[in-house]
């Protein structure tokens, strides 16, 4: 929903033009829920006095699912979410917790739900799941060939000089499960990422990370030998863990649906943690 302010007003009676039929407490929870945005821009506080001319807008109610799992979209063929960081993907031989999978499989029975990537556990952000055969095959198929898009913003250790590049080398992992790079084409497999710094500090930078590959780890290795750890990162490298979280966010998957072929773009925005030791520019 969205209302043009015809003159100056207060934020609560311009949403009570907008939904004349809600009360002031629906009103002001919508605030509450971050669901109201002035120009684009979240607002917290309902007490806010509108110019004339500005555009307010209401988001639809978040879907939240099992262990605070957001629906980001869904249709009768996949569904996208956005993890939240802490949340296991999938069950492994090591670890059987709750996981996303098991949540959205508790919540969609007795329809299928099919694995088709995975986020590190600490990782949070966007992922797809699909709910038959067809689709798993034809979404693999295109994370198998590259052709989707896959972009993550990181807080990274130290001020990047360089404004963007390309981080490229062969990975392989341990007995003990850590990935390291090595020379050896015919031994690692390899991975390709390409960065852009957003913002920049003398401690911590933002980086915006596109997969040009998806190899386990791919992005908290590349940043740890480019000398700009993950923060929160103990396993690669990191110093310290200021915001008690690994700060790698997926935030974007765009690809073509592989049975309506139309192109499917979803976004998680970057947590809002995160600006709390790089402002927003």
């Amino acid at each position: 929903m969205k209302y043009i302010t015809p003159a100056p007003l207060p934020l609560l009676e311009a949403l009570a033009q907008l939904s004349p039929q809600s009360s002031k407490n629906t009103l002001r929870s919508w605030i509450k829920e971050g669901r109201v945005s002035i120009e684009g821009v979240l607002v917290k506080n309902a007490n806010v006095q509108l110019l004339e001319g500005q555009e307010v807008s209401v988001a639809q109610r978040k879907k939240i699912v099992g262990n605070g799992i957001e629906i980001l979209y869904e249709d009768s063929d996949l569904v996208l979410i956005n993890k939240p960081s802490g949340l296991l993907s999938v069950s492994t031989a090591f670890e059987k917790g709750e996981t996303a999978h098991a949540l959205l499989k508790a919540h969609y029975r007795p329809r299928k739900v099919f694995v088709v990537h995975r986020l590190d556990q600490d990782t949070s952000g966007v992922m797809v799941f699909a709910f038959n055969q067809k689709t798993h095959e034809g979404l693999k198929e295109l994370f198998e060939a590259h052709d989707i898009k896959r972009s993550y913003t990181a807080l990274v250790e130290g001020q990047m000089l360089s404004p963007a590049g390309t981080w490229q080398s062969h990975l392989y992992e341990d007995s003990q499960y850590f990935v390291h790079e090595t020379q050896d084409e015919t031994f690692g497999r390899l991975a390709i990422t390409h960065y852009r710094t957003l913002q920049t500090l003398k401690r911590y930078s933002l980086l915006e990370l596109t997969l040009e590959t998806g190899r386990k780890n791919q992005i908290r290795v590349h940043c740890q030998t480019a000398g700009h750890p993950v923060v929160g990162d103990k396993k690669y490298g990191a110093h310290a863990n200021p915001l008690k979280r690994l700060c790698l966010h997926a935030h974007l998957l765009s690809f073509k649906h592989p049975i309506s072929r139309k192109e499917i773009r979803v976004e998680s925005p970057v947590p809002e943690e995160f600006y709390r030791l790089v402002p927003k520019s």
